[in-house]
């Protein structure tokens, strides 16, 4: 058990330093392995990190996952970070076979990805329908005003949540009208961001009247320190309420949306594929989808009986 102890230990240092993955990424890692390690530990016979890793143990391990109704989603997650960490031991020579090639990964819908439509992006960020808002004091002021700006972003320029996260004064570029963001692997991309944007930021920023150098947070709380991701989740999660009753009120959503929309008015996917910081075309593809809206307006044009 030390030797998986301290294997996963270095595997994970090995992801953040020479691979540059994000914190959340590596979280994600360490829970799955972590599940990993307390399995085995009830695994009678097992005791080198080469008993650890053969083909019973490890499928013992995956029909457990399946026993608890996890879902294949889950399960196949799970999968995939045991098979890095086995390529991880192999390439440093820890282990002499990749027992995981023999491990079948859960098979696995795809279901479409949930985006607002054109009309719910055009009315994000603005007061709720119906009666004049309530009279806001200086700080809910300020925080609306914050609100807007981060939906605003999210929806621009597709950015994604850790990307939004680490954000920076320094980050926007007001002049070019474009985001320096730092994506998966260490990446960096410039994306151009709306003018409705520049416009939201700089009634912020202004309302905001602090003080600091270009690396203070771009997005802060009332007490002045960087918003956490939770708390970025939240304010998403209302502000998407406010135009849809969907079910899914994540950033991801506005990042679904953000595609979707530039595809539906003929985008290049490759293009979209650089403003997401896609790896592989291939994962940009799940948004060649079309909103039932743009396809029945492209059958009454082209049809001749429509």
């Amino acid at each position: 058990m030390s030797d998986l102890i301290s294997t996963i230990g270095s595997f994970l240092e090995y992801l953040k330093k020479e691979k540059g993955y994000s914190d959340h990424t590596i979280d994600a890692y360490a829970h799955d392995l972590g599940q990993f390690k307390e399995f085995v530990k009830n695994f009678q016979g097992v005791d080198s990190l080469e008993s650890i890793m053969e083909k019973r143990v490890l499928r013992s391990f995956t029909y457990s996952l399946s026993d608890k109704k996890l879902r294949p989603r889950s399960i196949a997650r799970k999968i995939a970070a045991l098979k890095s960490f086995s390529k991880y031991c192999i390439k440093r020579h820890l282990l002499s076979v990749n027992q995981l090639k023999l491990i079948s990964t859960p098979k696995l819908d795809k279901p479409l990805p949930a985006f607002l439509t054109e009309k719910q992006a055009f009315h994000l960020g603005e007061p709720t329908a119906g009666n004049a808002p309530p009279k806001k004091s200086t700080l809910d002021d300020l925080n609306s005003l914050r609100n807007v700006a981060i939906v605003e972003l999210f929806y621009g320029s597709g950015i994604r949540l850790s990307e939004l996260h680490a954000c920076n004064r320094d980050t926007i570029d007001i002049r070019r009208r474009t985001v320096r963001v730092l994506g998966k692997g260490s990446k960096e991309r410039i994306v151009p961001v709306t003018d409705r944007l520049i416009e939201a930021l700089e009634a912020y920023t202004r309302k905001r009247a602090c003080s600091g150098g270009p690396e203070m947070p771009l997005f802060v709380n009332s007490g002045g320190r960087r918003l956490s991701r939770r708390h970025i989740e939240r304010i998403v999660s209302a502000e998407v309420a406010k135009v849809s009753q969907q079910k899914k009120k994540s950033p991801h959503v506005l990042r679904h949306s953000f595609a979707t929309h530039l595809l539906d008015h003929g985008a290049d996917i490759r293009a979209v594929k650089e403003l997401l910081g896609h790896a592989s075309l291939s994962t940009t593809q799940i948004y060649t989808h079309m909103s039932k809206e743009h396809l029945l307006k492209v059958y009454k044009q082209a049809h001749p009986r429509a």
